[in-house]
């Protein structure tokens, strides 16, 4: 079997992943990657209790939606952000909106912020809205969505909810992978930070990924991984399981 380290965040989708890999005699290896600490959550909570004053709510990351969750307090969204237009990234996401802050959203098969925005001009063509959207979001966000949505005539309400910094287990998992002189043949990255983080250990410690198949999930982890000087061997333009394994598959 052909190992498969996935460098990611924990989630409630590794198990898919894990499964749907080992289907297609792949071995996955999970590495945590990332680590997240919470932040701003009661002005987030204020911008919740006033949907009033929006447009409606954008996800980008499963990150602010389980912020959004902590936020209420184990009180329930108000119904009033059901009635407004709501948006996220990514079918996962979708899903746990729907199950933890029973909202619907679209634009979940965009699979990337750039998509979604041209997405959200196409779905609001003809309509008017002079209020912002709220958008909660991490430190590491990129402006895409933002510049955008501006150039659409949109607006973005930001708040910064959370940090990303790298697991406290990332360094010592990433050695013992290439240990005595080994490495595996893929390497699926789901995040420019995440590629951000793991090279500079591959630096620090001269780790060779020269045999390692680079995969990145999205053009903009792509684009983070070439920037580092590295070869991306295939790119997954969807956040899915099925879309990583077809990837991996396409050799």
């Amino acid at each position: 079997m052909k190992k498969v380290v996935i460098l990611k965040s924990d989630n409630d989708n590794s198990e898919v992943y894990s499964s749907l890999l080992q289907k297609h005699n792949f071995q996955p290896i999970f590495v945590p990657t990332l680590d997240f600490s919470f932040k701003n959550l009661d002005t987030l909570r204020d911008r919740l209790l006033s949907p009033y004053k929006y447009s409606g709510l954008i996800f980008t990351s499963p990150r602010s939606i389980t912020a959004v969750k902590d936020a209420l307090q184990g009180q329930r969204l108000k119904d009033d952000w059901k009635t407004l237009e709501n948006y996220c990234v990514g079918e996962s996401s979708h899903d746990l909106i729907q199950r933890s802050l029973e909202l619907n959203t679209k634009g979940q098969h965009s699979g990337t912020a750039s998509n979604l925005a041209d997405f959200m001009k196409t779905d609001l063509y003809n309509k008017t809205f002079t209020l912002p959207f709220l958008f909660p979001c991490g430190n590491l966000k990129q402006d895409v969505l933002q510049n955008k949505l501006s150039e659409y005539g949109y607006s973005l309400d930001c708040v910064e909810v959370y940090e990303t910094v790298p697991h406290e287990n990332l360094e010592q998992n990433l050695l013992d992978l290439f240990e005595d002189g080994s490495s595996p043949e893929y390497l699926l990255f789901f995040s420019p930070s995440g590629i951000l983080y793991c090279s500079s250990i591959f630096e620090r410690h001269k780790l060779n990924v020269a045999n390692c198949r680079l995969v990145a999930l999205g053009p903009s982890t792509k684009k983070a991984i070439e920037n580092k000087g590295y070869t991306v061997y295939r790119t997954a333009e969807k956040p899915t399981p099925e879309n990583v394994v077809s990837v991996l598959l396409d050799t």
